[in-house]
């Protein structure tokens, strides 16, 4: 039996055409910050390119842009060094904002960096359809003392977009940073200059690139209180020490191009195969999806089987089918989390729950196939 991958959420293959766009640097000598000799220069010639190309993508300037290791490391620099240059635009404020829709690696630095700071930070409810509640964002942002807000723009769990223009209205308003984590929106327009945000991050290996390269953006990059988190040499103009791995950016780039080109196609044809999958689980059993059903992620589909343990229906349909109960770090984490919570689900239901995420490879095929061993699981489960 064929195994099914259904946990694009997680991580996406690379591109055929990503793939072919790297294998031809891996081999090649020189380092881009080699400013002495041809080899060098090339390298450093391509990294400019690139930094070029993901400008006009993402509607910015080159200077504004910071490659890192992945959105992990994105996220922490922008908050760590955001947090730093937000004090010093208000200096009095005490208050970050952000909701449990957001990822580990912004919630855990906003944890530890608010302790650290001695700042209160306040988590805003959530709808029962996975959004933002914008009223009570605008309460908190006119009853406190606010700098700072992280807002993901697609939740990588339940898949739900976040209406992050008027988040950014109400933040400019009350003169609050904003971060954005858009590791998961590949299928949304971002437009730094549009969206009017102070930090946004993105992830290679969300949108068919390599594992291991991110990238940051923040118009505050070249303000004199941008701290470095990772230091030790000149590279990126002195703000993240490390050789830049070239043909992880040419990949990333190159999965870039892709996504922005074809996008709205993609996302067609993802929602298409969602639906058929849906269809085919609802006419067996008793399934409900979790979270605003048409301004999500096309591909996601997280979904509570009612009466079944997805534990053990996950165990149950291994190897064959791939998918998961929440976000990669969480693993097989049982515990009542903070997201179910703050949408009203209630602990029996959220045991009932799964994560199914289709993908740029996915076939009608596959998608039927998997409808069926999951109707099956679930009926031996429930004998």
């Amino acid at each position: 039996m064929k195994n099914i991958y259904l946990d694009y959420n997680s991580h996406t293959p690379c591109d055929n055409l990503v793939v072919e766009a790297m294998n031809e640097l891996w081999t090649q000598p020189g380092n881009p910050h080699s400013v002495n000799h041809a080899f060098g220069w090339s390298k450093e010639q391509i990294i400019k390119d690139a930094l070029q190309g993901f400008a006009e993508i993402y509607d910015c300037f080159e200077d504004e842009l910071l490659f890192t290791s992945g959105a992990t490391e994105a996220n922490n620099l922008a908050i760590t060094s955001g947090l730093n240059i937000a004090k010093n635009v208000k200096p009095k404020a005490n208050t970050i904002l952000t909701s449990y829709l957001e990822h580990k690696s912004v919630l855990a630095p906003l944890e530890l960096i608010s302790k650290k700071l001695n700042l209160n930070l306040i988590f805003v409810d959530l709808n029962d359809n996975g959004t933002i509640n914008l009223e009570n964002l605008k309460h908190h942002l006119d009853s406190n003392d606010v700098l700072w807000v992280s807002c993901a723009m697609t939740n990588g769990v339940i898949g739900t977009n976040q209406p992050i223009s008027a988040i950014s209205d109400m933040c400019s308003e009350n003169n609050v940073l904003l971060h954005v984590d858009a590791s998961q929106a590949g299928y949304l327009p971002i437009s730094c200059l549009d969206l009017d945000i102070d930090f946004l991050t993105l992830s290679a290996h969300k949108i068919y690139g390599p594992s291991g390269i991110g990238l940051l953006y923040s118009k505050h990059l070249q303000r004199p209180d941008f701290e470095p988190m990772i230091v030790g040499g000149g590279q990126q103009d002195g703000l993240r020490a490390g050789t830049l791995a070239t043909p992880l950016i040419v990949g990333f780039k190159k999965a870039a191009e892709i996504m922005h080109e074809n996008k709205e196609v993609e996302a067609e044809s993802l929602k298409l195969l969602r639906q058929i999958l849906i269809e085919s689980l609802s006419n067996e059993l008793n399934v409900e999806v979790i979270g605003n059903t048409s301004n999500r992620h096309p591909g996601n589909l997280y979904l509570a089987i009612a009466g079944v343990d997805s534990v053990q229906l996950l165990n149950n349909l291994q190897p064959h089918l791939a998918f998961s109960l929440s976000s990669a770090c969480d693993g097989l984490n049982r515990e009542y989390s903070p997201l179910m919570q703050a949408m009203g689900i209630s602990r029996e239901k959220s045991e009932t729950t799964l994560r199914i995420c289709i993908g740029r490879l996915t076939t009608k095929e596959e998608v039927l196939i998997a409808a069926k061993m999951i109707i099956e699981a679930v009926k031996n489960i429930n004998l």
